[in-house]
């Protein structure tokens, strides 16, 4: 790849209220003339102002090696199994979000085996489990049996956290695809750790389920509407374009492809809820290809086809409440 290349993958990825010089000049501190001179050409980028620029703005060193598709780099987030490694990995994902949001064009698109991690942080409690869940039955951070869920579990600074992803979430122009079984993870989830004795009490696990039936409910009527949802359907409470459609094909893990013009990035789920990340050309281009071919098998559910639609959480919302129906049985 050509410096100039290089550096227009930057200028992708900055707010559109700044210019690559001034970037230059802070993140390498560097007079403007010397970040003029690297724009130009006439001053080559030293391996340290590219790794300082790729740390910065979350660029791997695959942009370097878009010719060989057989190898590709990843970048992930080092979890060492603690509430405070949990921060940074969410202080990360709100970075990345940032930097997504704040860019001259923006755009994501979310393959979702499960429901998409940023809508749970919406909801106090089932924020709370989804993040109790991860830590207790993935990490095992408390490393003691049977610890049981209560909402003080997770610290102040956590939720505060999670409250701005899903905020940042809002901004984003998205297109979302469902399978049948988007929903079922969270409920099978839930379910493990009733009948697991995880909970405080039965009306906890009640509270948490009647939270997940109106994320269901607010994502419905996000597809409606055609856009995300703060609060409501008027004008206020509208954010990003948002479209929604349903796969008959299974997805097998979460992938997200992000696109900001020349730059892409590609986001693969593992360790349940962690993602490795990589801008590699030809793997960005090929899941695109892919997620295009899932699209046109899929039906599209926003704005349109409102039985489909209506049938899809119907079906979603009587599993739940079959669930709710034996906890108080």
């Amino acid at each position: 790849m050509e410096q100039s290349d290089f550096l227009r993958k930057i200028e992708d990825i900055i707010p559109s209220n700044t210019n690559l010089v001034s970037e230059l000049c802070e993140v390498l501190d560097v007079s403007q003339d010397s970040a003029y001179r690297r724009l130009r050409g006439t001053t080559q980028l030293t391996i340290t102002d590219i790794s300082k620029l790729c740390k910065h703005y979350k660029i791997s060193f695959d942009v370097f090696n878009d010719m060989d598709i057989n190898n590709v780099t990843f970048a992930f987030q080092e979890l060492n199994y603690s509430i405070d490694s949990f921060e940074l990995y969410l202080q990360s994902m709100l970075k990345d979000l940032n930097l997504i949001k704040n860019a001259k064009k923006h755009k994501i698109t979310y393959a979702c085996e499960d429901i998409p991690i940023f809508y749970n942080y919406k909801y106090p409690l089932l924020g709370a489990y989804k993040i109790f869940y991860w830590m207790e039955a993935i990490l095992n951070t408390n490393n003691v049996d049977n610890n049981k869920f209560n909402l003080s579990y997770v610290p102040e600074n956590i939720h505060k956290l999670s409250a701005e992803i899903y905020d940042a979430y809002l901004d984003i122009p998205s297109v979302e695809i469902w399978t049948e079984t988007t929903y079922l993870s969270v409920l099978k989830q839930i379910e493990f750790f009733w009948e697991s004795g995880r909970f405080e009490s039965d009306k906890d696990v009640i509270d948490i389920l009647d939270e997940l039936k109106q994320l269901l409910s607010d994502i419905q009527l996000q597809a409606e509407v055609g856009k995300k949802l703060h609060a409501d359907t008027t004008e206020s409470g509208q954010r990003a374009d948002y479209e929604l459609y349903f796969s008959d094909i299974e997805i097998g893990n979460n992938c997200v492809l992000v696109d900001l013009g020349i730059t892409k990035s590609v986001y693969l789920g593992h360790m349940s809820f962690n993602t490795i990340a990589t801008m590699n050309k030809k793997y960005c281009d090929l899941t695109e290809q892919w997620l295009n071919n899932i699209i046109k098998k899929s039906n599209p559910v926003s704005k349109v086809s409102e039985k489909i639609r209506y049938q899809y959480f119907r079906t979603a919302f009587k599993k739940i409440d079959e669930f709710k129906a034996r906890i108080t049985a």
